[in-house]
């Protein structure tokens, strides 16, 4: 397949956001001695995929890399060694009897509930969501599916969001987590949000993600942009990443990935 066709492949990728930064890397990689091709890759690749935090990371550090083929493949190594599931695991209380609430189901979430066969986990169905029913009957550990309405009556100890994107003000999260992970944390409940490698942006870089978040004009690419929203930092107890349970503050600072400044406009 010729870069441009597995690009027109992976504009209507519909996997998880690691397992597209690591197709779109190999695709990268093949513009490597083509810099205006790859800079044009990048914008089509994030044209469609805007809300893919892990992407706007690689895309920044193969355009800004002396070698943009060994830049890619370095980030689908860095993302294949990813700890954050793992850490996640360790962080929640052990033992625990009260519940603990996804909104949403996400992937690096639900790698991490697979080792804790202990919890009692309940994934909420937020308002609009389209596949989390799917996404649950596929996990490898019982789930309980609840809407956002029973979620509140179950006294959860902790309510987990999975960003696609983290800034050092908010994170981009699945659309109607903030208003059920508020009405959960009235009680004792703590709002962790799980952000794994590759999220944590710039702010430039958030801030150019937010822009063109709100001027997608595809009506295929417009569906995805409505199922996001932004949560504020100032709300959440927690950010849960590679090195473990942090402060919302410290989280934000700890985006490692360079500011391309072909990225920053649209084109």
């Amino acid at each position: 397949m010729q870069p441009f066709e597995r690009l027109r492949y992976l504009a209507r990728w519909g996997g998880d956001d690691d397992a597209l930064a690591s197709e779109a890397a190999d695709c990268l990689a093949a513009f490597a001695d083509d810099p205006a091709g790859l800079v044009v890759a990048c914008r089509q690749l994030l044209a469609h995929h805007v809300t893919s935090g892990p992407l706007w990371w690689l895309c920044s550090r193969v355009l800004c890399a002396s070698d943009a083929a060994d830049a890619a493949w370095a980030a689908v190594q860095l993302l294949d060694e990813d700890r954050t599931a793992s850490r996640l695991a360790d962080a929640l209380p052990f033992p625990h009897d009260a519940p603990v609430a996804v909104l949403g189901w996400g992937d690096t979430i639900a790698r991490a509930l697979t080792t804790r066969s202990d919890l009692d986990v309940v994934a909420v169905r937020l308002p609009g969501a389209r596949r989390v029913a799917s996404q649950v009957r596929r996990a490898a550990r019982p789930v309980r599916l609840v809407s956002d309405l029973e979620a509140g009556t179950l006294d959860v100890s902790h309510v987990l969001v999975e960003a696609s994107a983290l800034g050092s003000r908010s994170a981009l999260v699945p659309h109607g987590t903030e208003s059920v992970a508020v009405e959960l944390a009235g009680g004792r409940a703590q709002i962790w949000v799980v952000a794994g490698l590759g999220r944590a942006l710039p702010d430039r870089l958030y801030d150019a993600l937010r822009a063109r978040l709100g001027n997608i004009t595809d009506p295929l690419d417009a569906s995805t942009a409505d199922e996001v929203e932004e949560l504020a930092l100032d709300r959440v107890d927690a950010v849960v990443g590679p090195s473990g349970l942090e402060a919302p503050t410290v989280a934000a600072r700890r985006a490692d990935c360079p500011i391309a400044p072909e990225l920053l406009r649209a084109g």
